[in-house]
């Protein structure tokens, strides 16, 4: 569990947990029990019993289990269930028909699952290099995508040796977009058919639509800030090209460190991969054009990492021609 201490003794802490406390059950996201002061409550709970006689303590959001709640003395303490967030980036199998999209981003898959519309994640890049905010905005619309539509995406560059990156990829391009309500399917086109669900010979068509970006800058690194050394660099390409030139500062960890075969590892191991770095500062994470670098990326938003993404490439093109290690992957 993660947690939140709040100083003792704040009245004004009050009508902040109060508020996260609506906002997180209307969201559905937080199952809770709240140990309060007794002081104006006629009933005195089970919860309270248990409580020692004094000024309230612990108030405590309890996901995994919420029907404990405690106290100690002179603190708050919220608790927040790191599976929720785990929950809202990647959906299972069985809650695919769930989205009103299903966006498979492979480049030619042999199969889809039914009702699966096909942008190849390679559409968003030209040269190597990300398309403008525009550009991408008119490739989801010309699909059938609008910014407020539900959209699940898979799939896997085969060609490239597979794995979920390229997926992670637009998933990243559709958050720095705006899109609010995304997700990423746990698992691929393998596991789907493993499970004997049905697939299609072709992609679904939808009417063109617009589509309005409202852009997160804070998603997509710039060189300045990269150069200012106020962030964490992690270089997710392998050690051979970290190696061969790397920018300056920047550790190495490889972006399939983050994976047992094509799925993301789980909190417990990414915590202990991503334990050197300074949970209270940037995080920016770079591959020679970014697209693997969103998994490293994807693992460190699972826990709550304020982390961006940059390019090798960008990085080149920005400094002194000398630099070594020129490199064509993604």
């Amino acid at each position: 569990m993660k947690r939140m201490l709040l100083p003792p003794r704040e009245r004004a802490e009050k009508a902040f947990v109060l508020l996260l406390l609506l906002a997180g059950v209307m969201a559905g996201a937080i199952s809770l029990s709240i140990a309060a002061s007794p002081a104006g409550i006629g009933d005195t709970s089970s919860a309270w019993q248990s409580l020692p006689d004094k000024e309230p303590g612990l108030l405590q959001l309890n996901i995994s289990n919420p029907s404990e709640a405690r106290a100690t003395e002179g603190w708050r303490e919220i608790e927040f269930d790191k599976g929720a967030r785990r929950a809202e980036l990647l959906t299972p199998l069985q809650a695919v028909h769930e989205y009103k999209i299903i966006l498979d981003i492979s480049p030619e898959p042999a199969e889809y699952i039914p009702g699966a519309i096909s942008i190849p994640y390679t559409d968003f890049l030209w040269n190597g290099t990300l398309k403008t905010a525009l550009e991408m905005a008119e490739i989801l619309g010309e699909a059938g995508i609008s910014q407020d539509d539900s959209v699940l995406i898979y799939g896997e560059c085969q060609p490239c040796g597979g794995g979920p990156s390229a997926a992670t990829y637009v998933y990243w391009i559709m958050k720095y977009l705006g899109h609010s309500n995304v997700s990423l399917l746990d698992g691929g086109m393998d596991d789907w058919v493993k499970a004997g669900e049905p697939t299609a010979a072709a992609a679904q068509h939808l009417l063109p639509v617009n589509y309005t970006p409202c852009l997160k800058e804070d998603l997509l690194s710039s060189y300045s800030f990269v150069k200012s050394g106020g962030a964490q660099i992690i270089d997710a390409r392998g050690a051979a090209e970290f190696e061969a030139g790397s920018i300056p500062s920047g550790i190495n960890i490889p972006y399939d460190l983050v994976l047992e075969g094509k799925r993301i590892k789980d909190d417990a191991s990414l915590g202990r991969l991503f334990s050197s770095l300074d949970k209270g500062r940037p995080v920016v994470v770079y591959t020679n054009t970014g697209v693997k670098a969103s998994m490293i990326w994807l693992a460190l938003t699972l826990l709550d990492y304020d982390a961006s993404i940059y390019s090798w490439r960008d990085w080149q093109a920005n400094s002194a021609p000398d630099i070594p290690g020129k490199t064509e992957g993604k």
